[in-house]
Order: C-alpha cells, then structure tokens, then sequence
C-alpha cells in the first residue's frame, strides 16, 4: 500500500567530523520542518584535540554540536581526520546506524574511505538515494595509475545518484566522472559572514592599536595576511620569497596566521636572509582569528593545491583584496581578475610580487576590498540549504516531496 503519510523527508548525513564553518549550514537544515534531518560523524577530532598538519593538537573553541542532531560512530574517538588510505576510516557499525535510522535519502560528505563504500552500498541495497559532496578538483595532476583506477570507479560509485557541488571547479570535477547537469545542484561553501561582517565593523575602528599587538610597528605599510597550515601544499616559503623582493621595493609586513611542520625552515629563512617585517603568530582559534583579518591589508593564499580555501571567504567579509595562486579551487569563482583581486601561477613568485605590487596603493587596496565584500556575499548559508533541499526534494520525487510541505506546512 503507497504511503499517503504527511511527514519530514528523513536526510542522513555522514560526514568525517565537525568543521566549524559547516555546522552553521547543519543548523538551518535542522530547522526546516520537512526534512528529519541528523548527522553521523565518523571522527571527533576537532571536538577533541587531534592535530591536522598543524604540528599541535588542536579542537575548534567554538560550538560544534548544538542547534542539530548529531551522533558519533563506534571508532570516532580513535578516528583521525584525513589520511591513512581507503582503510583509514573502517567503521562497520556504519550499516547498523543507517538502517537504524531509515535514511529515505542518505548524504555523504566524501567517498575516498571503506566507512564511505560501506555506507553508499547499505543504502543501495536499500534501493534509497544517495546525494555525494565532495570539493574535490582537478586543478592538482595525479598519477597516472590513480587517474585511471578513477576513470572506471568513480563513474560507476556515482551512477543514478545526484551531487552537490561546491562551486565551478568542483562541478567540473563531478561533471568529469559522469554526473549530468541535471543531477548536480549548487551548495556552495560559506562562512558566518553575518558575524566576520560585524566583527569587521567592530575592530575596523581600532586597526593600529590591533596590529600593535600582533607586534605590528607602527607606519609599517601595508599588511599581507596568509592563514593556513604550514606543510608544502601552501607553499608558505614560497610566499615568504615574494615578501623578501617585495620588501625590498615598499614598506610592507607580512602577518604569518598558522602552523606546521614547516615553521622552522620559515623561520630559519627568515632569520638567515634577514627579511624585515615578518611576524608569526601561531594557530589561532576561532575566537579570536578575527583579529588577524581585522590587523590585514591584502590576503594571500599562493598554495600549490587547495580545494576550495575557506579563509579566502572569510578574508573577503573583511572587505580585503586578494591575491590567490591558480591551484586554489575558490579561484574562479571569488576572484574577478582585476576587480577585487589577482590568481597567479603557483609556480611563478615574480608574477606574484607583481601582483602584490599593484596592492601597495591604497585607492587600489579600497576598491578591491569594496568589490571582495560585494562578491563573498553571494557565498551565504541560505543559498547552501536551498542547494541541499533542491537535490532532497529531486531525489525523493514530487509526490513524496510534497507530502513533506504539507507536513511543514502543519507545524
């Protein structure tokens, strides 16, 4: 007998673990009254302290688990955040959780893991839809072996199923392995612009006093700004070398927000070449990062590999110009050549000392940033849960979609 049962749509969703930019998006899909909406995570790291490439353990000092219903896997405790191979999460209580839970449409955040195959395969079985979201790009050459072991499974992993993409490159990542334009819907990435607004007005007002204690000297020029783990893919000695030569020419400092294992050759070359204007501030949380965007003139992201870039968002709710690298997955989609910023090779320090160069005049710095806060304001959560909702709604058909209005509709 077909159910005629006016009710949310139930949405599961599994995913590593608690980031602290998309937690707000689980927040305003938890509040939407047709869809039973919860998350699985398979790691607590970021709750608790695990180091990620930061050189120190670290959580996020900011709510992770309210406003939403969130449960943890058997080995989330143990789990890290990234790396170990397709073994690295292999989480068999997955298949319990998922029929425990009657998912009517499953939502997985990656794919690369047997915790990922596992739950893709219970659902299946289950003859319910999946929805994949993934930031992947193809910006970054991969090994041939890799490419052609991709070529035959991706398509097949994503075959009758429908994505979400989190902006240009990533949709032609998915586009690549098979998924047709009318299975794809946009959930771009977004920050709390809301509030990094807000804190932009608040401190604007106190910027030298705030780059003082940065340790900042006073009358320095303007400040360049880079957020990010210091490992090779975001070539931090790279961006070092375009500060040397662009020192040379202005007065400027460079604010290095961040760790990782390549601190000390940073600070070494620093010290060895004598390079002026340099600070290093550590990891920053996020209650006060604010405060680095807050002391910052121009943003800098010049890595050799990055998925979309989240601090290019945030950078821009501070009505900052920036200046990313080609291999930034977020290029192309927030930054207008010339508008509000410039992407340089990765490969070519003098294109980006160029670029920098263009930034040391102020009227040129205003308009960019002006351009920045216009253009990020697009990138909102409101937008993301519509994405979502777009892709539930198509995966459980018309008739089923609207039994769940009706519900809301009686709330």
């Amino acid at each position: 007998m077909k159910d005629s049962v006016a009710r949310p749509v139930r949405l599961t969703l599994f995913t590593m673990s608690p980031v602290y930019y998309q937690v707000p998006l689980y927040r305003l899909l938890a509040a939407d009254a047709r869809l039973d909406f919860r998350v699985l995570y398979a790691s607590s790291g970021g709750v608790r302290p695990v180091d990620a490439d930061y050189g120190q353990p670290i959580a996020w000092d900011t709510d992770l688990l309210g406003g939403y219903e969130a449960g943890f896997l058997a080995r989330s405790e143990i789990n890290s955040i990234g790396g170990g191979g397709f073994f690295g999460l292999r989480d068999f209580d997955i298949i319990g959780r998922i029929l425990d839970q009657n998912p009517e449409v499953l939502w997985l955040y990656g794919y690369n893991y047997l915790s990922h195959l596992l739950a893709v395969l219970t659902q299946k079985v289950r003859r319910r839809p999946v929805l994949f979201r993934e930031d992947a790009n193809l910006l970054e050459p991969r090994p041939l072996w890799k490419r052609a072991v991709k070529a035959v499974a991706m398509p097949a992993l994503f075959a009758g199923e429908r994505a979400l993409y989190v902006g240009t490159r990533n949709r032609d990542w998915f586009a690549h392995y098979g998924v047709p334009p009318d299975r794809l819907f946009y959930v771009p990435y977004a920050v709390d612009s809301e509030r990094l607004r807000a804190d932009h007005l608040a401190l604007d007002r106190t910027k030298t006093a705030i780059q003082a204690e940065f340790g900042i000297r006073e009358n320095a020029g303007p400040v360049l700004l880079t957020v990010s783990r210091f490992i090779a893919g975001k070539q931090p000695l790279h961006l070092i070398e375009a500060f040397r030569r662009l020192r040379q020419e202005f007065d400027c400092t460079l604010l290095l927000v961040g760790s990782g294992p390549l601190e000390p050759a940073m600070r070494q070359k620093v010290m060895r070449e004598q390079i002026p204007d340099v600070v290093f501030t550590g990891f920053m949380n996020q209650s006060s990062i604010c405060r680095a965007y807050a002391a910052a003139d121009i943003f800098v992201l010049p890595s050799a590999g990055e998925r979309w870039g989240v601090s290019v968002n945030e950078a821009m709710n501070f009505a900052l110009p920036v200046v990313v690298s080609d291999r930034v997955g977020s290029a192309v989609d927030l930054v207008a050549e010339g508008e509000n910023g410039f992407v340089v090779d990765h490969t070519d320090i003098e294109a980006l000392v160029s670029r920098l160069r263009l930034l040391m005049d102020r009227d040129v710095r205003y308009r960019f940033g002006a351009a920045s806060l216009e253009r990020v304001g697009r990138y909102n959560y409101e937008r993301a849960a519509s994405g979502v909702i777009r892709a539930v709604a198509a995966a459980v058909g018309a008739d089923r979609w609207a039994r769940a209005e009706t519900a809301a509709s009686l709330t």
